[in-house]
């Protein structure tokens, strides 16, 4: 009996362990090798890595993460700067979508920070959308 518990602590703590930040061979489109410089630019710590592939914002997110990979990506134009809705509808037609809701994302903060809320935006209004567009490759589930 002691044997079986210790069987399903050992199963439940697995479960319950935090995401491992991905690995070399998750990055396999252009998008996600800009991912990689941008955290590796701003030596992103693997615990926040961990949040934002799992499409979560941190609290207190690395300043300007977003914004290099949005700059990298031609969504903004210079750090802190306008949307370029051209580059997004592109990103998001190169995977079969359409219709981004960008131009209805209007971050209210300014500099790196419009950055973190237009993602937040986007993810929030156009999910799986937006995760397809900005990965570079349509998920397949």
């Amino acid at each position: 009996m002691k044997f079986i518990i210790l069987i399903f602590t050992i199963i439940s703590l697995a479960l319950c362990a935090p995401d491992e930040a991905p690995s070399g061979d998750q990055y396999d489109t252009d998008n996600l090798l800009k991912v990689r410089d941008c955290e590796e630019e701003k030596n992103l710590p693997a615990s926040e890595k961990a949040e934002w592939w799992d499409w979560k914002v941190p609290a207190n997110p690395t300043e300007c993460y977003i914004d290099c990979i949005f700059q990298k990506y031609g969504w903004l134009s210079g750090e802190g700067g306008s949307i370029v809705n051209s580059a997004v509808e592109a990103s998001y037609a190169a995977v079969g979508h359409s219709n981004p809701s960008s131009a209805s994302c209007n971050p209210s903060k300014s500099g790196c920070s419009k950055a973190d809320e237009l993602y937040a935006c986007l993810l929030n209004a156009d999910g799986q959308k937006f995760k397809d567009a900005f990965d570079g490759k349509r998920d397949a589930k």
